[in-house]
């Protein structure tokens, strides 16, 4: 089994408040699929029109299990408010910095 991260580029193209509410939903979704190790929702600092999702997997397995369920692909989507540059990625590279 190899760690897989997806990465979601997201430009608004609707209200933030928007995008975060819808955001919440998705991740209340992920949040009880086996298989998600952490995710986070970031936000540009230098373009506040930009959010980038990330999400770590502990396999593609659980990715497409969980990206392919009914529930999630009838949901509300944040591409209502945003475009999307998504990819699955597969980390070459981690670290930690000093505790």
């Amino acid at each position: 089994m190899t760690t897989v991260v997806f990465v979601n580029t997201l430009r608004l193209t609707g209200p933030a408040e928007d995008l975060e509410r819808l955001y919440a939903g998705v991740a209340a979704f992920f949040r009880a699929q086996p298989g998600l190790v952490r995710y986070q929702l970031v936000r540009s600092t230098t373009d506040p029109d930009v959010y980038v999702n990330i999400a770590e997997w502990r396999d593609l397995a659980a990715f497409r299990t969980a990206t392919s369920q009914e529930a999630f692909r009838t949901a509300l989507r944040v591409s209502t408010v945003s475009t999307g540059d998504p990819h699955v990625c597969e980390v070459v590279a981690a670290g930690t910095g000093p505790a």
